[in-house]
């Protein structure tokens, strides 16, 4: 899923919850959650591409957004919401080697760990089509923020 469904959604779960203890888990919980659903993907040979690389940017700019507009309206928990936006995000943050080498042109080294196994594992449907899905839940993130933030 992109950084910016995971980010929304760990924000709706910080300013649901409200209770940093409980959001937090669970908002690191439904970053593997989204991703066990179809979602957007390339090939796995496009990493290194101008094109990844620009979708990556403006993804990080999206989840940079969100945590301003949180900032300014300061909804109720909206702290606990950035933090949990950044917490649901974050297990992405494993791939960056893998980012990294492929924009540099180095070769992808095949890594064992356990958690990267598991993490690319779940992925099973991450594919262009998947945008489909991404796009419904953005616009029901965004609807949902609205509420907290209105």
């Amino acid at each position: 899923m992109t950084a910016s469904n995971h980010a929304a959604t760990g924000a709706l779960i910080g300013l649901t919850i409200g209770e940093p203890l409980i959001a937090i888990p669970v908002a690191l919980a439904s970053h593997f959650i989204c991703d066990a659903i179809p979602h957007f993907g390339m090939k796995e040979n496009s990493v290194g591409s101008k094109r990844f690389r620009n979708i990556l940017i403006g993804d990080a700019s999206l989840c940079i957004i969100l945590v301003i507009v949180l900032a300014i309206f300061q909804p109720s928990n909206w702290l606990l919401a950035a933090i949990c936006a950044f917490v649901a995000t974050s297990p992405d943050l494993m791939w960056l080697d893998k980012f990294r080498r492929a924009q540099v042109g180095l070769p992808v080294q095949k890594n064992h760990s356990l958690i990267l196994r598991f993490h690319a594992g779940i992925q099973w449907f991450e594919k262009p089509v998947g945008l489909i899905v991404e796009a419904v839940w953005a616009v029901v993130a965004v609807i949902l923020l609205k509420l907290f933030i209105i």
